[in-house]
């Protein structure tokens, strides 16, 4: 796999996260959020976390309340 295909991968994960939590058109309208799923999936020290849907939620949850804003 690639780099690029790694991080696609990333993103659409989290960006699906986000989806789940708060609906698709506010998701793909969001400059925030798709700037946000960027910025994590480029992270090489965050880990897509594992679990259940909503573990994996409340994981981007969490993360969006302490760096979210700052992207």
């Amino acid at each position: 796999m690639t780099d690029h295909t790694d991080f696609y991968m990333r993103y659409n994960f989290a960006m699906c996260s986000f989806s789940r939590m708060y609906g698709v058109g506010s998701v793909r309208d969001s400059h925030e959020v798709s700037k946000f799923c960027k910025k994590w999936a480029q992270a090489e020290e965050e880990n897509a976390p594992l679990g259940t849907l909503t573990e994996v939620d409340f994981y981007f949850r969490d993360l969006w309340k302490i760096w979210g804003g700052y992207v």
